[in-house]
């Protein structure tokens, strides 16, 4: 089964399928938006392991799947499956840029596998808390949980559309820009998706 969730606001949409997600999230939207991503060629990420950790708040990002190796999430979610890391292609609106990874067990279906999505907006006056709380409001079931101390703001929550389902995000402002990070994965352990915001909030 297919659906499609659509939220505008200023500065923030999204969109998304649940079936398999696909998620833009520009932080500010100036154009019609752009359409979903295309697969990419599957690739194994093998960058970094839990003991290489990623340079923290690179001056350029270039795409989501460095953010998070396999083997750390593999680790934080707490499973020995063989996963490989699938960074789909880039979407770039003026100033915005858009990054997608999928992190798929090659013996399974991707449909449910984790997404990291990365949104850079470089704009003046784009607001990372913002963003956040307009990302909640949109995808969340209530309650919403916020963790304190992790970037600019940090929240997850279940989505509201689909209960088997959650979502972590994280807002920074980081090297002029504001960079919002959202993983949408299967539910799972509060300290698990507390683990996830963490390591991203180092690395945005």
């Amino acid at each position: 089964m297919r659906r499609t969730w659509g939220f505008l606001t200023v500065g923030l949409l999204f969109l998304a399928t649940a079936c398999s997600i696909e998620i833009e999230i520009p932080i500010r939207s100036k154009t019609t938006p752009s359409s979903s991503f295309k697969a990419a060629t599957p690739t194994t990420f093998k960058a970094a392991t839990p003991t290489t950790p990623i340079p923290m708040s690179p001056a350029t990002v270039t795409d989501a799947c460095p953010f998070i190796a396999v083997g750390e999430l593999a680790q934080i979610i707490g499973t020995s499956a063989e996963i490989r890391a699938q960074e789909q292609p880039a979407d770039v609106e003026g100033t915005e840029k858009r990054y997608s990874c999928l992190y798929e067990d090659i013996h399974q279906s991707p449909d449910g596998a984790p997404r990291l999505h990365i949104t850079v907006a470089p704009e003046i006056g784009a607001e990372s808390v913002t963003a956040v709380d307009n990302t909640m409001k949109a995808f969340c079931r209530e309650p919403i949980t916020t963790v304190g101390g992790v970037g600019d703001k940090t929240a997850h929550c279940e989505q509201d559309k689909d209960f088997t389902r959650a979502i972590v995000v994280v807002g920074k402002r980081s090297n002029g820009q504001v960079r919002l990070a959202l993983v949408d994965l299967p539910k799972n352990r509060a300290d698990v998706y507390e683990a996830i915001a963490k390591l991203l909030a180092e690395r945005l």
